[in-house]
């Protein structure tokens, strides 16, 4: 062993005791008699070793650099060894649980669930009782607070505790594992996004691309992940893990981001089936839309057992207000059925012929575009009811200066939300919208600039990563089309989309 490579050995190992003494510390389970944090990193290595078929893990002798790229794996890399999944604390029960789920999978049992909630009561908070914790910034606790029932009680009473520190990283437990457990936040760790991923563990969460259904929309880069880390990339069983009827959400905050484990940051580990939604992955400005109502499922469904609010599109009885409907982004009402208010957008009919939407300005603005239809057949009821079951969430985000990007939807509807709240000055979009009624379309206007006097072709390729985000949501409703009677079919909105931001 060279000097060098034996002070990177020795750092390492520093960080593993460094480790193992704050957990020791703040986690009432990993005192108890072999539960501690030693025995689940045994346990840990030869599972690691298992999945990755004997490949040594590189990463135990060579110094991960921290990368600041808004995500809690970007800022574990020096300590993600030592954790399942970047960022999770197990138990010496919970990584049992998941070794016997992998074994029985490679045995043929087949059996999976649906969802990224940790199965077992045993794991969860009461309900109608707070979550007593000790220190750490609010507005992540106030944004769970405001959106679910889920309370918390500062230095609240109560055995079983949630205790955030300024730890090594960023990492937390799953679910509720009995009397003070640790949610660190550590340098780098400190916005919203992250510390609600850690409360989310808190609560019960498992990472969302760990679904058994994960791979109908993202794909691994194998040849780019760390050698002998493949066991982060695992997916839960159905011993692990619970269904609560929702979609897969590329835009959850549980989802890693695409350079997850990544031998070079410069590569992804992790692609999006559809490329559209590659940059929704791995997002830390918040809980989304989907996040925030499994956790209502979870925790707050018997608040509104008696309402007899008929909510629309995806939108469900607020818990903290039971005569409100909670809504997806973009909607509004007492019931989901209207737009969302704002000072710039509104409703717009598709008809025939191209149209054109275009704004600039520094504001958040939703618009929904729609088709009227004249002639109310049984296949739109059957359109309607299927549209009141199903959940909007997964956006679709055109960043400035990208492609023009073809949306076509197979629905009545696209909401369009343009968010320049943050960006500090003004943004700008155009879009073309016109029906799909199966006939070939005309020929679309060239793109050119409405708001501002140049009136000329968009700048296509000038990226500017730091800028405005676009996004359409669009609803997860199956094609209805009846191939015998093409006259009642669903017509789509065909919306051609560039993006851009004012420069000068």
């Amino acid at each position: 062993m060279t000097f060098a490579t034996k002070l990177m050995v020795d750092s390492l190992i520093k960080e593993l005791v460094k480790l193992l003494d704050e957990i020791s510390h703040y986690s009432d389970v990993h005192r108890q008699k072999n539960q501690d944090y030693q025995s689940v990193q045994k346990l840990l290595n030869v599972f690691f070793n298992s999945i990755s078929s004997g490949q040594s893990d590189v990463s135990r002798t060579q110094r991960l650099l921290p990368v600041n790229d808004g995500t809690e794996t970007g800022r574990n890399r020096p300590i993600a060894r030592n954790l399942f999944e970047s960022d999770i604390v197990l138990t010496v029960d919970q990584l049992k649980r998941i070794v016997m789920a992998e074994k029985q999978q490679h045995m043929g049992n087949h059996r999976r669930s649906r969802r990224k909630v940790i199965t077992g009561s045993i794991y969860r908070w009461p309900r109608n009782r707070n979550i007593p914790y000790e220190f750490v910034s609010s507005d992540a606790l106030n944004f769970w607070q405001r959106e679910t029932c889920v309370r918390w009680e500062e230095n609240g009473s109560g055995y079983d505790r949630v205790i955030f520190f300024r730890g090594s990283g960023c990492y937390s437990n799953v679910g509720r594992t009995g009397g003070r457990q640790e949610i660190s936040i550590g340098y780098g760790c400190d916005n919203v996004g992250i510390v609600s991923h850690e409360i989310g563990h808190s609560l019960g969460f498992w990472h969302e691309q760990s679904r058994p259904d994960r791979d109908q929309y993202i794909k691994l880069q194998n040849k780019y992940i760390i050698r002998g880390t493949q066991g982060n990339f695992i997916k839960r069983s159905y011993l692990e893990t619970e269904s609560m009827g929702v979609p897969f959400d590329l835009g959850s905050v549980m989802h890693y981001g695409p350079n997850a484990f990544s031998t070079d940051w410069n590569h992804r580990t992790i692609e999006t089936v559809d490329k559209r939604y590659s940059h929704t992955i791995g997002q830390r400005h918040g809980p989304s839309f989907i996040d925030i109502k499994q956790i209502n499922r979870l925790y707050c469904h018997h608040k509104c057992a008696t309402s007899l609010l008929a909510c629309q599109n995806g939108g469900y009885p607020d818990p903290n207000n039971c005569q409100l409907c909670k809504c997806p982004t973009g909607l509004g009402g007492v019931t989901c059925a209207d737009v969302q208010p704002s000072s710039c957008g509104g409703e717009l009919i598709a008809t025939s012929v191209w149209q054109r939407l275009a704004y600039r300005g520094s504001h958040k603005c939703y618009w929904r575009i729609r088709v009227i239809f004249l002639n109310l057949q049984q296949i739109m009821r059957e359109y309607v009811l299927k549209l009141n079951r199903l959940l909007f969430g997964v956006t679709l985000p055109v960043s400035c200066g990208s492609e023009p990007v073809n949306v076509l939807s197979d629905q009545a509807e696209v909401l369009v939300i343009f968010d320049a709240a943050e960006l500090g000055q003004d943004g700008s979009f155009s879009l073309r919208y016109i029906i799909d009624s199966g006939r070939p379309l005309p020929k679309a206007p060239l793109p050119i600039w409405i708001p501002g006097s140049e009136d000329r072709l968009f700048r296509g390729h000038e990226i500017d990563k730091n800028g405005l985000v676009e996004k359409f949501i669009l609803n997860a409703i199956p094609k209805i089309r009846d191939p015998q009677q093409p006259a009642v079919s669903i017509a789509s909105i065909v919306t051609e989309f560039t993006l851009e931001k004012i420069l000068g």
